[in-house]
């Protein structure tokens, strides 16, 4: 049991939460609140082309996915036999969010509209938190456009953090933030064995959403229950 976080005390580490209805939930961005994996993969491939840098999106989800942008563009150069250079990852990752920044209205990108309700539903009894990888640029035009900006106390996302996703720096300083704000429950929603390693690090218990991996690959990680979207929470999200 881990007793370095807020969320971490008093409870069995990875075991399904006995939810008292009031307590945090933290959420992770992609994949779960918004499944544009699919788009970030084709905006990687898109920037690394003239690179000569190509990857399946098997080798994407298993290799990148549960990293953000700096450190998953580092493994991506040294994949490849490439040295990953602080320029040369700080020029890639800047080609590849404004490509998403572009490619994001043009595809329709949009949080499900049940998604939606969920949100809206929780959030007038619980505090709810974003934990993500994504820059806070592209998080913010999808809660603009979904009108959620205001479900969420606040967002810790790439910006905010010197260590990504599985290092649970990101759930940690939430949870400091959140405080007695946590409540004696909380927990967190994610959709890669990256995501869940890093709430588990943090002590939190984990529902996993099963859009970006198999609802078996999630348990293993470590999630107590496994959605198939946000859309279809079940019992789990009341």
């Amino acid at each position: 049991m881990r007793r370095d976080s807020r969320g971490g005390s008093g409870r069995r580490q990875g075991g399904a939460p006995t939810d008292d209805g009031h307590s945090a939930i933290l959420f992770d961005f992609n994949g779960v609140l918004l499944e544009d994996e699919g788009l970030h993969f084709r905006c990687y491939l898109e920037i690394l082309r003239p690179e000569g840098i190509a990857f399946a999106r098997r080798q994407y989800e298993a290799r990148y996915l549960p990293y953000d942008d700096r450190a998953a563009v580092a493994r991506m150069l040294r994949d490849a036999g490439r040295e990953a250079a602080p320029g040369l990852v700080r020029r890639i990752v800047a080609a590849k969010r404004r490509l998403y920044r572009e490619k994001f209205p043009r595809e329709g990108m949009r949080i499900d509209r049940r998604a939606r309700a969920v949100v809206k539903r929780l959030a007038r009894r619980r505090p709810l938190v974003i934990i993500s990888g994504a820059a806070r640029s592209e998080i913010l035009v999808a809660l603009a456009t979904a009108r959620l900006r205001r479900c969420f106390r606040f967002i810790i996302a790439s910006e905010n953090v010197r260590r990504g996703k599985p290092h649970p720096e990101g759930y940690r300083a939430a949870l400091r933030r959140l405080g007695r704000r946590a409540g004696a429950r909380p927990f967190a929603i994610e959709d890669s064995p990256g995501g869940i390693r890093a709430a588990r690090a943090a002590g939190l218990p984990v529902l996993g959403v099963a859009t970006s991996y198999r609802p078996s690959v999630l348990r293993r990680a470590g999630a107590f229950a496994v959605i198939p979207t946000l859309s279809r929470p079940g019992r789990h999200l009341r």
